[in-house]
């Protein structure tokens, strides 16, 4: 799961670096990240 979210990661950043607006490209990784995060939370909870 990790080694998913880090490609993940990655990834949002390389497609992030071709959009337009400076917020968008930092935003997306941040985004894909803390979904990853929340997901992890979520599971361990149950």
């Amino acid at each position: 799961m990790i080694v998913v979210a880090i490609i993940c990661t990655l990834i949002a950043g390389f497609v992030g670096s071709f959009l337009e607006p400076v917020s968008f490209a930092i935003a997306l990784p941040i985004a894909v990240m803390g979904g990853f995060i929340l997901k992890a939370i979520q599971d361990k909870k149950n």
